[in-house]
């Protein structure tokens, strides 16, 4: 009846740790797009396909293409797979670490809040890139996988020991050599089969050393050679091993550096990590902030109580020890890869990510805190609380990452409208790009499959550039001609700056095409008015059948709003299509549309303009709130596109009307 019981209760706790780990990271997940890096991972299987993943990461984490190769042969270029792929094994890694610490302390209590920190951990932001961190799940997974069969391993004694052993040594050395993350676990292997040992005879005065040492040597062995392979083979090809460096230009300065790195590290991965999920969530409403509280809270309240009162009895002291230990020993030994390198950790993006590895230690020492802190039901509400505010942190990240995707729709649909196709070679630049989770590398390969949906191979056609990383090599005397070979990976680009296609961007407002004209644009960037004179319009095809066309991805096309009409108006003046730029003008007025930004005015009443329609140029600005710098622009644009002439009557008192003249 007691077995039957425990087996309840265990399968309480994975409904408990299904519905944290659903509802943190499950809650618009069909609303998410690709980001970061996976766009260009997924943009090497569009290109080359899944065999092609062996020269692609290379350069950095040789072993891991075989995930790569595994996940696009089954999941193709479906967003909603990866996404599926990484919650699953995040509820995973949660659940085998709830198993591996149960099989090492008696006080279960302690290992089912613990493995919920872990799976709720605030400091690591970006599981919504899904692609990228498919590789570092996998690899958790099969780390812990392996600590998990040594603990079995430990206690066989039959045939089935060497069938779980092979399988243990197997996982753990795809685990490490498919990603460095999770060394921490790795290195603390035999704290947590000195606990699973100490378990199991806790009756007894002696630690059977000799079978404890004979378990762990061949992971030894398995460790001491990826640190030989990865220091002395494959070197450091990626980071430089800054620490021996500074130890060996001074030992004193060295010491110094590494105890600053590590106490700033740890600092960030505890109480920083855990201040955030303390703000209220910005684009969630209130009555949804109670619910998920609510659920979540108060479910893992009443489990934790209930469970309290049917089994638990307060751990004795030294227990409390023994899981700061591990807990420490996993923190440290996970910061080995960074302050060995001084890596940046942080819980901004992009470098949150290095807090995954800190997490199991991390959520192991707050839990062994809180349980050294408050008496059991005071514990029980406090790991409850901070279980859901973390649920709610992680249902706000991922809206912060829908509203990324709307921001790529909005941008790459813009470009699409105005840039229909492009002369192959074309480098796009821009900078301060409003795009938070991606960076230049990463939109390479959406304007590649934008324009030449079709290509295949490992050259790209077309470039992006952002000009705070590229200017000095590129743009430092723009009127001259550099040549531009850009290889990222396994991926070339070949071309020459005279391609170069400026961009300017802000948020919520309407794409401009950087020429000399824009040039004036109120808030145009300097490193875009630099390369004003050089960005060639004629870079845009306007004779092609074809239309360019987003990823799928990207989403589908939005509304036509605003913008929309701007940038086919501004085409079609780029085309001398004046009958249908006025078309399109009229089409902003009788669908009530205005831009958000003024000066976004300008090609929409040049339309007006050029059809001699004062009336509806009046009426669109009359309706828009036009600023003294606004204006400035505005004039110019307007008086360019049309100039004043001495017997066009109207057209001068249009000018003078609003100081033009």
């Amino acid at each position: 009846m007691k077995k039957k019981s425990g087996l309840n209760h265990n399968l309480f706790y994975i409904g408990l740790l299904t519905i944290v780990v659903c509802i943190s990271y499950g809650i618009g997940i069909s609303r998410l797009s690709f980001y970061g890096d996976d766009w260009i991972y997924i943009y090497n299987y569009h290109i080359a396909g899944p065999g092609s993943f062996g020269q692609f990461v290379q350069t950095d984490r040789p072993f891991s293409a075989w995930i790569y190769v595994l996940t696009s042969a089954l999941f193709g270029e479906s967003v909603i797979a990866y996404h599926i792929y990484v919650l699953v094994f995040r509820w995973l890694s949660a659940l085998l670490f709830w198993r591996i610490l149960s099989d090492s302390f008696p006080n279960q209590r302690f290992s089912q809040i613990a493995a919920l920190l872990f799976a709720t951990y605030p400091g690591f932001q970006q599981q919504p890139i899904a692609i990228e961190f498919v590789m570092h799940f996998t690899s958790l997974v099969l780390v812990e996988l392996s600590v998990w069969l040594m603990q079995k391993v430990v206690f066989q004694t039959s045939q089935r020991k060497i069938l779980l052993f092979i399988f243990s040594l197997i996982s753990a050395v795809l685990g490490i050599f498919t990603c460095e993350y999770f060394l921490g676990m790795e290195l603390a292997r035999p704290f947590f089969l000195y606990f699973t040992v100490r378990k199991r005879n806790i009756e007894k005065t002696e630690i059977p050393w000799k079978r404890i040492v004979g378990v762990l040597i061949p992971y030894f062995l398995t460790t001491c050679f990826y640190f030989f392979w990865r220091i002395f083979i494959f070197s450091f090809t990626t980071y430089e091993p800054k620490l021996i460096n500074a130890v060996k230009e001074n030992l004193l300065t060295g010491i110094k550096l590494l105890f600053t790195k590590a106490a700033q590290d740890i600092i960030t991965v505890l109480p920083r990590a855990y201040r955030m999920i303390f703000s209220r969530p910005a684009n969630i409403s209130l009555p949804v902030c109670i619910m998920i509280l609510a659920v979540t809270g108060l479910t893992a309240f009443v489990f934790f109580y209930r469970s309290m009162l049917a089994n638990e009895a307060n751990p004795e002291k030294c227990e409390h020890f023994h899981m700061l230990i591990l807990g420490i020993a996993l923190l440290l030994f996970s910061g080995i890869p960074y302050w060995g390198t001084f890596l940046d950790v942080s819980t901004d993006f992009p470098w949150d990510r290095s807090t995954l590895s800190f997490s199991p230690g991390a959520a192991v020492i707050l839990a062994a805190l809180l349980d050294m802190a408050f008496t059991p039901v005071f514990y029980c509400a406090a790991a409850a609380s901070l279980t859901a505010l973390s649920v709610l942190f992680h249902v706000q990240n991922t809206q912060v990452y829908i509203y990324e995707s709307e921001k790529m729709n909005d941008y790459f649909w813009q470009l699409a409208w105005r840039a229909p196709a492009l002369e192959p070679g074309t480098i796009l630049a821009s900078e301060d790009i409003p795009l938070d989770r991606t960076s230049d590398n990463d939109l390479s390969p959406i304007v590649n499959w934008q324009y030449a949906p079709e290509h295949k191979g490992l050259h790209y056609i077309y470039k992006y550039f952002d000009l705070h990383l590229r200017e000095g090599f590129y743009y430092t005397d723009p009127g001259k001609i550099i040549p531009v070979d850009h290889t990222y990976r396994s991926h070339q680009f070949h071309s020459d700056t005279s391609k170069t296609l400026g961009l300017f961007y802000k948020k919520n407002g309407c794409l401009q095409i950087v020429d000399e004209a824009a040039a004036g644009y109120p808030g145009m960037l300097e490193s875009l008015i630099r390369i004003s004179s050089v960005s060639d319009l004629d870079l845009i095809q306007t004779d092609m059948t074809v239309s360019a066309q987003p990823p799928a991805a990207i989403g589908k096309e939005p509304e036509h709003g605003y913008c929309y009409y701007f940038q086919k108006t501004a085409l079609a003046q780029q085309m001398n299509d004046q009958e249908k730029a006025y078309s399109y003008a009229k089409e902003v007025l009788s669908s009530d549309l205005r831009p958000v930004y003024a000066p976004d005015l300008a090609p929409v009443v040049s339309a007006f303009l050029q059809a001699g329609d004062i009336q509806n140029a009046e009426s669109l600005i009359a309706s828009t709130s036009i600023s003294n710098e606004d204006m400035d622009y505005l004039c110019t644009y307007w008086k360019t596109a049309v100039p004043a002439i001495d017997d066009n009557e109207d057209l001068n008192l249009f000018y003078k009307s609003h100081g033009c003249m």
